[in-house]
Protein backbone atom coordinates (compact mmCIF):
# COMPACT_ATOMS: atom_id res chain seq x y z
CA UNK A 1 0.00 0.00 0.00
CA UNK A 2 2.23 2.85 -1.19
CA UNK A 3 2.06 6.09 0.69
CA UNK A 4 3.20 8.83 -1.68
CA UNK A 5 4.12 12.38 -0.86
CA UNK A 6 4.76 14.84 -3.64
CA UNK A 7 7.28 17.56 -2.89
CA UNK A 8 8.58 20.69 -4.54
CA UNK A 9 8.31 21.32 -8.24
CA UNK A 10 11.23 23.42 -9.38
CA UNK A 11 10.12 24.77 -12.74
CA UNK A 12 10.82 28.50 -12.69
CA UNK A 13 7.87 30.89 -12.51
CA UNK A 14 5.35 30.19 -15.29
CA UNK A 15 1.74 31.35 -14.91
CA UNK A 16 -0.16 29.29 -12.35
CA UNK A 17 -2.36 27.61 -14.96
CA UNK A 18 0.80 26.48 -16.80
CA UNK A 19 2.49 24.93 -13.80
CA UNK A 20 3.49 21.31 -14.38
CA UNK A 21 1.23 18.70 -12.87
CA UNK A 22 1.32 15.03 -11.99
CA UNK A 23 -1.58 12.71 -12.65
CA UNK A 24 -1.37 9.81 -10.21
CA UNK A 25 -3.09 6.50 -10.85
CA UNK A 26 -3.10 3.73 -8.29
CA UNK A 27 -4.76 0.35 -8.88
CA UNK A 28 -7.06 1.73 -11.54
CA UNK A 29 -8.19 4.74 -9.54
CA UNK A 30 -7.27 8.41 -9.77
CA UNK A 31 -6.93 9.42 -6.11
CA UNK A 32 -5.76 12.95 -6.66
CA UNK A 33 -4.09 15.42 -9.00
CA UNK A 34 -1.25 17.53 -7.69
CA UNK A 35 -0.09 20.76 -9.23
CA UNK A 36 3.15 22.64 -8.68
CA UNK A 37 3.24 25.26 -6.00
CA UNK A 38 5.68 28.11 -6.35
CA UNK A 39 7.99 28.70 -3.39
CA UNK A 40 7.22 25.46 -1.51
CA UNK A 41 10.26 24.23 0.46
CA UNK A 42 11.98 21.03 -0.62
CA UNK A 43 10.38 18.01 0.96
CA UNK A 44 7.21 19.93 1.85
CA UNK A 45 4.42 18.80 -0.49
CA UNK A 46 1.89 21.46 -1.56
CA UNK A 47 -0.68 21.64 1.18
CA UNK A 48 0.95 18.63 2.90
CA UNK A 49 -1.29 16.34 0.83
CA UNK A 50 -0.92 12.60 1.09
CA UNK A 51 -2.88 9.67 -0.25
CA UNK A 52 -2.97 5.94 0.27
CA UNK A 53 -3.36 3.26 -2.40
CA UNK A 54 -4.85 -0.11 -1.55
CA UNK A 55 -3.01 -1.85 -4.37
CA UNK A 56 0.59 -2.81 -4.97
CA UNK A 57 1.22 -0.58 -7.98
CA UNK A 58 1.22 3.11 -8.70
CA UNK A 59 1.72 5.10 -11.89
CA UNK A 60 2.82 8.70 -11.86
CA UNK A 61 2.84 10.76 -15.06
CA UNK A 62 4.75 14.02 -15.04
CA UNK A 63 3.82 16.69 -17.59
CA UNK A 64 5.89 19.86 -17.91
CA UNK A 65 5.94 22.77 -20.37
CA UNK A 66 8.99 23.30 -22.56
CA UNK A 67 9.95 26.28 -20.38
CA UNK A 68 11.00 23.91 -17.60
CA UNK A 69 13.64 22.21 -19.74
CA UNK A 70 17.27 22.76 -18.84
CA UNK A 71 18.88 23.70 -22.15
CA UNK A 72 22.25 22.34 -21.03
CA UNK A 73 21.17 18.84 -20.04
CA UNK A 74 17.87 18.76 -22.01
CA UNK A 75 16.24 17.38 -18.90
CA UNK A 76 13.14 18.67 -17.15
CA UNK A 77 13.43 19.68 -13.56
CA UNK A 78 10.81 17.56 -11.86
CA UNK A 79 9.39 16.60 -8.50
CA UNK A 80 10.15 14.74 -5.30
CA UNK A 81 8.00 11.72 -4.42
CA UNK A 82 8.26 9.90 -1.10
CA UNK A 83 6.49 6.61 -0.59
CA UNK A 84 6.32 3.76 1.88
CA UNK A 85 4.84 0.27 1.68
CA UNK A 86 2.47 -0.42 4.58
CA UNK A 87 1.08 -3.79 5.63
CA UNK A 88 -2.69 -4.18 5.29
CA UNK A 89 -3.09 -6.96 7.83
CA UNK A 90 -5.22 -5.48 10.64
CA UNK A 91 -3.31 -7.52 13.19
CA UNK A 92 -0.04 -5.83 12.24
CA UNK A 93 1.22 -2.56 13.76
CA UNK A 94 0.12 0.61 12.04
CA UNK A 95 2.82 2.50 10.20
CA UNK A 96 3.36 5.98 11.62
CA UNK A 97 3.77 7.27 8.09
CA UNK A 98 0.14 6.44 7.37
CA UNK A 99 -1.08 8.52 10.29
CA UNK A 100 -2.27 5.51 12.25
CA UNK A 101 -4.68 4.46 9.52
CA UNK A 102 -5.50 1.38 7.51
CA UNK A 103 -7.20 1.29 4.12
CA UNK A 104 -9.48 -1.65 3.26
CA UNK A 105 -11.78 -2.52 0.37
CA UNK A 106 -15.47 -1.82 0.78
CA UNK A 107 -17.91 -4.76 0.73
CA UNK A 108 -18.43 -4.03 -2.98
CA UNK A 109 -14.70 -4.67 -3.47
CA UNK A 110 -14.43 -1.52 -5.52
CA UNK A 111 -10.79 -0.41 -5.46
CA UNK A 112 -11.82 3.20 -6.03
CA UNK A 113 -13.57 3.32 -2.66
CA UNK A 114 -11.89 3.03 0.71
CA UNK A 115 -12.97 2.57 4.24
CA UNK A 116 -10.50 4.30 6.51
CA UNK A 117 -9.92 3.16 10.06
CA UNK A 118 -8.02 5.19 12.60
CA UNK A 119 -6.30 3.46 15.47
CA UNK A 120 -8.52 4.74 18.24
CA UNK A 121 -8.23 6.19 20.81
CA UNK A 122 -4.82 7.47 19.70
CA UNK A 123 -6.00 8.95 16.38
CA UNK A 124 -9.27 10.37 15.17
CA UNK A 125 -10.74 10.61 11.67
CA UNK A 126 -10.74 13.99 9.97
CA UNK A 127 -12.61 14.26 6.65
CA UNK A 128 -10.50 15.62 3.82
CA UNK A 129 -11.44 17.36 0.59
CA UNK A 130 -9.68 16.95 -2.73
CA UNK A 131 -7.30 19.55 -4.07
CA UNK A 132 -6.98 20.05 -7.81
CA UNK A 133 -5.17 22.36 -10.21
CA UNK A 134 -7.19 25.24 -11.64
CA UNK A 135 -6.52 28.31 -13.75
CA UNK A 136 -7.86 30.56 -10.97
CA UNK A 137 -5.20 29.63 -8.45
CA UNK A 138 -2.71 26.97 -7.38
CA UNK A 139 -5.21 25.10 -5.17
CA UNK A 140 -8.95 24.90 -4.88
CA UNK A 141 -11.22 22.64 -2.88
CA UNK A 142 -13.52 20.60 -5.13
CA UNK A 143 -16.41 18.29 -4.46
CA UNK A 144 -15.98 16.28 -7.67
CA UNK A 145 -14.31 13.38 -5.91
CA UNK A 146 -13.54 12.40 -2.36
CA UNK A 147 -10.15 11.92 -0.82
CA UNK A 148 -9.58 9.19 1.74
CA UNK A 149 -10.13 10.69 5.22
CA UNK A 150 -6.96 10.93 7.25
CA UNK A 151 -6.12 10.32 10.89
CA UNK A 152 -4.79 12.95 13.24
CA UNK A 153 -3.32 12.44 16.74
CA UNK A 154 -5.59 12.78 19.75
CA UNK A 155 -4.02 15.01 22.41
CA UNK A 156 -4.27 15.19 26.17
CA UNK A 157 -6.23 12.00 26.77
CA UNK A 158 -4.03 9.38 28.47
CA UNK A 159 -5.29 5.82 28.40
CA UNK A 160 -4.09 5.53 32.01
CA UNK A 161 -4.86 8.97 33.49
CA UNK A 162 -3.30 10.17 36.71
CA UNK A 163 -5.26 9.48 39.89
CA UNK A 164 -5.80 13.03 41.13
CA UNK A 165 -4.99 12.68 44.82
CA UNK A 166 -6.05 15.80 46.70
CA UNK A 167 -3.72 15.05 49.62
CA UNK A 168 -0.54 14.15 47.73
CA UNK A 169 2.53 16.19 48.73
CA UNK A 170 6.02 16.05 47.30
CA UNK A 171 6.85 13.87 44.32
CA UNK A 172 5.44 10.48 43.36
CA UNK A 173 6.47 7.85 40.86
CA UNK A 174 4.47 7.92 37.65
CA UNK A 175 2.86 4.81 36.22
CA UNK A 176 3.12 3.92 32.56
CA UNK A 177 0.70 6.03 30.54
CA UNK A 178 0.13 8.73 33.19
CA UNK A 179 2.17 11.31 31.25
CA UNK A 180 2.53 9.75 27.78
CA UNK A 181 3.76 13.05 26.31
CA UNK A 182 6.85 13.10 28.55
CA UNK A 183 10.16 13.39 26.72
CA UNK A 184 13.69 13.01 28.07
CA UNK A 185 16.26 15.21 26.36
CA UNK A 186 20.04 15.10 26.48
CA UNK A 187 21.78 18.21 25.14
CA UNK A 188 23.82 20.00 27.82
CA UNK A 189 22.76 17.46 30.40
CA UNK A 190 19.39 15.97 31.22
CA UNK A 191 16.23 17.88 30.44
CA UNK A 192 12.57 17.36 29.68
CA UNK A 193 10.00 18.11 27.03
CA UNK A 194 6.54 17.19 25.82
CA UNK A 195 5.27 15.62 22.61
CA UNK A 196 3.08 17.80 20.37
CA UNK A 197 1.31 15.95 17.56
CA UNK A 198 3.44 13.01 16.46
CA UNK A 199 6.58 14.84 15.35
CA UNK A 200 7.36 17.80 17.62
CA UNK A 201 8.83 18.24 21.09
CA UNK A 202 8.04 21.32 23.18
CA UNK A 203 10.86 22.26 25.56
CA UNK A 204 12.73 25.17 27.16
CA UNK A 205 15.22 27.22 25.16
CA UNK A 206 17.75 27.21 27.99
CA UNK A 207 18.17 23.43 27.69
CA UNK A 208 19.59 24.11 24.21
CA UNK A 209 21.43 27.38 24.94
CA UNK A 210 22.14 27.39 28.71
CA UNK A 211 22.46 30.68 30.52
CA UNK A 212 25.70 29.60 32.18
CA UNK A 213 27.40 28.73 28.89
CA UNK A 214 28.98 31.73 27.16
CA UNK A 215 29.60 30.14 23.78
CA UNK A 216 28.10 26.67 23.45
CA UNK A 217 29.46 24.49 20.72
CA UNK A 218 27.55 24.65 17.47
CA UNK A 219 25.91 21.49 16.13
CA UNK A 220 25.60 20.15 19.65
CA UNK A 221 24.05 16.68 19.61
CA UNK A 222 20.37 16.71 20.56
CA UNK A 223 18.97 13.40 21.81
CA UNK A 224 15.27 12.83 22.47
CA UNK A 225 13.81 9.76 24.18
CA UNK A 226 10.13 8.88 24.47
CA UNK A 227 7.68 6.18 25.40
CA UNK A 228 8.66 4.99 28.89
CA UNK A 229 8.79 5.98 32.56
CA UNK A 230 12.18 4.35 33.19
CA UNK A 231 15.35 6.05 31.95
CA UNK A 232 17.19 2.79 31.22
CA UNK A 233 14.23 1.49 29.22
CA UNK A 234 14.04 4.75 27.27
CA UNK A 235 17.73 4.57 26.42
CA UNK A 236 17.28 0.97 25.30
CA UNK A 237 14.38 1.97 23.03
CA UNK A 238 16.77 4.42 21.39
CA UNK A 239 16.75 8.12 20.67
CA UNK A 240 14.58 9.85 18.08
CA UNK A 241 16.79 11.81 15.65
CA UNK A 242 16.06 15.53 15.54
CA UNK A 243 15.68 17.21 12.14
CA UNK A 244 15.41 20.81 13.30
CA UNK A 245 15.76 22.95 16.43
CA UNK A 246 13.76 26.21 16.63
CA UNK A 247 14.35 28.59 19.55
CA UNK A 248 12.03 31.53 20.14
CA UNK A 249 13.57 34.82 18.94
CA UNK A 250 12.87 36.56 22.28
CA UNK A 251 15.22 34.24 24.17
CA UNK A 252 18.48 35.93 25.19
CA UNK A 253 21.18 33.52 26.31
CA UNK A 254 23.51 36.31 27.44
CA UNK A 255 20.93 37.78 29.86
CA UNK A 256 21.41 35.47 32.81
CA UNK A 257 18.57 36.93 34.88
CA UNK A 258 15.97 37.09 32.12
CA UNK A 259 14.22 33.91 30.96
CA UNK A 260 11.71 35.66 28.69
CA UNK A 261 11.14 33.57 25.54
CA UNK A 262 12.36 30.39 27.25
CA UNK A 263 10.66 28.10 24.78
CA UNK A 264 11.84 25.96 21.87
CA UNK A 265 10.59 23.29 19.48
CA UNK A 266 12.41 20.19 18.28
CA UNK A 267 11.19 18.65 15.04
CA UNK A 268 11.83 14.91 14.87
CA UNK A 269 13.05 13.40 11.62
CA UNK A 270 10.22 10.87 11.67
CA UNK A 271 6.71 10.76 13.07
CA UNK A 272 6.37 8.51 16.10
CA UNK A 273 3.72 5.76 16.33
CA UNK A 274 1.25 6.72 19.03
CA UNK A 275 -0.06 4.29 21.61
CA UNK A 276 -0.83 3.86 25.34
CA UNK A 277 2.61 5.05 26.43
CA UNK A 278 3.13 7.72 23.77
CA UNK A 279 0.53 10.43 23.20
CA UNK A 280 0.76 14.21 22.68
CA UNK A 281 -0.37 16.89 25.09
CA UNK A 282 -2.72 19.73 24.08
CA UNK A 283 -2.00 23.46 23.84
CA UNK A 284 -3.90 26.03 25.93
CA UNK A 285 -6.54 28.33 24.51
CA UNK A 286 -7.79 30.31 27.50
CA UNK A 287 -6.57 32.51 30.36
CA UNK A 288 -8.91 30.59 32.68
CA UNK A 289 -6.33 27.80 32.70
CA UNK A 290 -4.01 30.14 34.64
CA UNK A 291 -6.29 31.23 37.44
CA UNK A 292 -4.75 31.28 40.90
CA UNK A 293 -5.37 28.14 42.94
CA UNK A 294 -5.87 25.84 39.94
CA UNK A 295 -4.02 22.56 40.53
CA UNK A 296 -1.83 20.91 37.96
CA UNK A 297 1.00 18.42 37.56
CA UNK A 298 4.63 18.72 36.59
CA UNK A 299 6.67 15.63 35.67
CA UNK A 300 10.28 14.89 34.88
CA UNK A 301 13.45 12.86 35.34
CA UNK A 302 15.34 15.52 37.32
CA UNK A 303 17.26 15.49 40.57
CA UNK A 304 15.53 14.04 43.61
CA UNK A 305 17.19 14.09 47.04
CA UNK A 306 20.49 14.97 45.44
CA UNK A 307 20.43 12.22 42.82
CA UNK A 308 19.22 12.02 39.23
CA UNK A 309 16.19 9.77 39.26
CA UNK A 310 15.87 6.73 37.00
CA UNK A 311 12.06 6.79 37.19
CA UNK A 312 9.61 9.42 35.95
CA UNK A 313 8.31 11.39 38.92
CA UNK A 314 5.54 13.95 39.21
CA UNK A 315 4.21 16.46 41.68
CA UNK A 316 0.84 18.10 42.16
CA UNK A 317 1.17 21.88 42.56
CA UNK A 318 -1.17 24.89 42.42
CA UNK A 319 -0.93 27.98 40.24
CA UNK A 320 0.26 30.66 42.66
CA UNK A 321 -0.96 34.26 42.99
CA UNK A 322 1.28 36.50 40.93
CA UNK A 323 1.64 39.12 43.67
CA UNK A 324 2.74 36.46 46.16
CA UNK A 325 5.52 35.38 43.83
CA UNK A 326 6.67 38.97 43.30
CA UNK A 327 6.76 39.56 47.05
CA UNK A 328 8.72 36.33 47.56
CA UNK A 329 11.36 37.37 45.00
CA UNK A 330 11.72 40.72 46.75
CA UNK A 331 12.01 38.97 50.09
CA UNK A 332 14.80 36.84 48.67
CA UNK A 333 16.39 39.96 47.13
CA UNK A 334 16.39 38.36 43.71
CA UNK A 335 16.86 40.30 40.48
CA UNK A 336 15.37 37.78 38.01
CA UNK A 337 12.83 39.19 35.56
CA UNK A 338 9.28 38.01 36.24
CA UNK A 339 7.58 39.06 33.01
CA UNK A 340 4.04 38.65 31.71
CA UNK A 341 5.26 35.73 29.60
CA UNK A 342 5.78 33.74 32.82
CA UNK A 343 3.68 32.50 35.70
CA UNK A 344 4.55 30.86 39.00
CA UNK A 345 3.53 27.60 40.61
CA UNK A 346 3.80 26.18 44.10
CA UNK A 347 3.42 27.14 47.72
CA UNK A 348 5.79 29.25 49.80
CA UNK A 349 5.69 26.75 52.66
CA UNK A 350 5.97 23.52 50.63
CA UNK A 351 8.80 21.93 48.61
CA UNK A 352 8.34 22.66 44.92
CA UNK A 353 9.52 19.15 43.90
CA UNK A 354 11.16 20.50 40.74
CA UNK A 355 14.92 20.52 40.38
CA UNK A 356 17.83 20.32 37.94
CA UNK A 357 17.05 17.98 35.05
CA UNK A 358 13.35 18.84 35.03
CA UNK A 359 13.86 21.94 32.86
CA UNK A 360 11.86 21.85 29.65
CA UNK A 361 9.20 19.57 31.07
CA UNK A 362 5.62 20.82 31.10
CA UNK A 363 3.08 21.77 33.74
CA UNK A 364 -0.31 20.36 32.79
CA UNK A 365 -3.82 21.16 33.98
CA UNK A 366 -7.12 19.47 33.22
CA UNK A 367 -9.33 21.49 30.89
CA UNK A 368 -12.80 20.53 32.08
CA UNK A 369 -14.48 22.20 29.11
CA UNK A 370 -12.44 20.44 26.42
CA UNK A 371 -12.01 17.25 28.52
CA UNK A 372 -8.28 16.90 28.00
CA UNK A 373 -4.91 17.75 29.58
CA UNK A 374 -3.23 20.98 28.52
CA UNK A 375 0.43 22.04 28.77
CA UNK A 376 0.06 25.54 30.21
CA UNK A 377 3.67 25.95 31.34
CA UNK A 378 7.27 24.90 30.69
CA UNK A 379 9.69 24.43 33.59
CA UNK A 380 11.96 27.45 33.26
CA UNK A 381 13.70 28.74 36.39
CA UNK A 382 13.62 28.84 40.17
CA UNK A 383 15.68 29.42 43.30
CA UNK A 384 17.20 26.11 44.32
CA UNK A 385 15.07 23.04 44.95
CA UNK A 386 13.74 23.97 48.36
CA UNK A 387 10.47 25.44 49.55
CA UNK A 388 9.02 28.19 47.45
CA UNK A 389 7.82 28.91 43.97
CA UNK A 390 8.88 27.72 40.55
CA UNK A 391 8.65 29.90 37.45
CA UNK A 392 7.26 28.65 34.15
CA UNK A 393 7.08 29.87 30.57
CA UNK A 394 3.44 30.79 29.85
CA UNK A 395 2.67 28.63 26.82
CA UNK A 396 -0.54 30.50 25.97
CA UNK A 397 1.53 33.56 25.00
CA UNK A 398 3.40 31.49 22.42
CA UNK A 399 0.65 29.35 20.87
CA UNK A 400 0.58 31.34 17.63
CA UNK A 401 4.35 31.03 17.28
CA UNK A 402 4.19 27.29 18.00
CA UNK A 403 1.55 26.75 15.33
CA UNK A 404 3.44 28.83 12.79
CA UNK A 405 6.61 26.80 13.35
CA UNK A 406 4.77 23.48 13.19
CA UNK A 407 2.99 24.59 10.02
CA UNK A 408 6.29 25.53 8.44
CA UNK A 409 5.58 29.27 8.39
CA UNK A 410 8.47 30.37 10.60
Amino acid sequence: MPDLRVGELSVGKPPLHKLPRQDITASGMDPSRFCGQQGSPLGSPPGQREFVSSGSSLRLTFRAPASSEDRTTHLHRGFLALYQAVGMNHSQPISPASGGSEATHTPEDNPSKFQNHCQEPYYQVVPAGTLSCTARGPWQETQDRREVPHCVPVCGQPVTPIAQDQEALGSSRAKSGNFPWQALTSIYGRGGGALLGDRWILTAAHTIYPKDSISPRKNRRVDVFLGHTNVDEMLELGNHPVRRVVVHPDYRQNESHNFTGDIALLELQHSVPLGPSLLPVCLPDSETLYRSGLWGYVSGFGVERGWLTTELKYARLPVAPREACKAWLQEKQRTEVFSDSMFCVGDKMRPQSVCQGDSGGVYVVWDDRARHWVATGIVSWGIGCDKGYGFYTKVLNYVDWIKEVMDGKD
